[in-house]
């Protein structure tokens, strides 16, 4: 996103909480405002601390990644590289799935660079801040919230909701339906969205006509949909 585009949902937030009516900000959590590029790496890390002896050079192969290799599977570094010895990501994928999904290693991530500062911005002007995220409650909600708050996000200071799937199991698109009408029911006008799955900006464009909706151009389903092109574009937060 651009200065300019990032200035303009402040002002907007200003102008509409003037006019005497609730402005709201809503902001996707993962690959938005926070990088798993930590959490997907601290994996990798004790994947190969566990089973490194089973996998020839796969040790010697991590120490030459970086966080930024990191991609939407967490065997892509790998396959990029040529390296898929038998039985490796499907080890690597079951041992990820037991620690992604935890509080434990969602206080890992990092904030998107300006992500803590915009949101500051935002609600100092008046905005609602709603966080909508797949991550789920049982495992990942105090993590979640303390992700939150040891970054500096708005959190306890009012006007803050996080939004988080009641369960693992539910489907993506019952979620962010009852999402929507949840959003509708605070009765403000949502002046922008932030989201970096194409299909969540699309749905989010077709439900709030008029906001300023972007898309986090960070990583994404490698089975995403197509984006609107009336979608703004951004990898960052930085407001300078």
């Amino acid at each position: 996103m651009g200065h300019a585009q990032l200035q303009q949902v402040l002002d907007r937030i200003a102008e509409t909480s003037a006019a005497g009516e609730l402005p709201v900000v809503v902001f996707d959590l993962d690959s938005t405002l926070f990088s798993t590029e930590p959490r997907n790496y601290r994996i990798i890390e004790e994947f190969a601390a566990a089973h490194g002896a089973e996998y020839e050079g796969l040790q010697e192969l991590i120490e030459g990644l970086q966080l930024s290799d990191m991609g939407w599977g967490v065997a892509e570094p790998f396959l990029e590289r040529g390296f898929n010895p038998p039985g490796f990501k499907s080890a690597l994928s079951k041992f990820w799935g037991k620690r992604f999904f935890t509080s434990p290693y969602v206080v890992l991530d990092h904030p998107t660079p300006g992500a803590v500062e915009f949101a500051c911005a935002c609600h100092e002007r008046g905005a609602m801040i709603y966080y909508l995220t797949g991550r789920h409650v049982s495992d990942m909600g105090a993590g979640t919230v303390q992700a939150l708050t040891d970054a500096g996000f708005p959190l306890w200071r009012g006007r803050c909701t996080l939004h988080l799937k009641p369960s693992f199991e539910m489907a993506d698109k019952p979620f962010k339906d009852e999402a929507i009408r949840d959003i509708r029911s605070n009765q403000g006008l949502v002046v922008a969205t932030f989201e970096n799955e194409p299909g969540n900006a699309n749905l989010f464009y077709d439900a709030f006509p008029g906001a300023l909706h972007f898309l986090l151009e960070t990583i994404h389903s490698t089975e995403a949909e197509v984006p609107y092109q009336e979608l703004l574009r951004g990898e960052d937060f930085l407001l300078s």
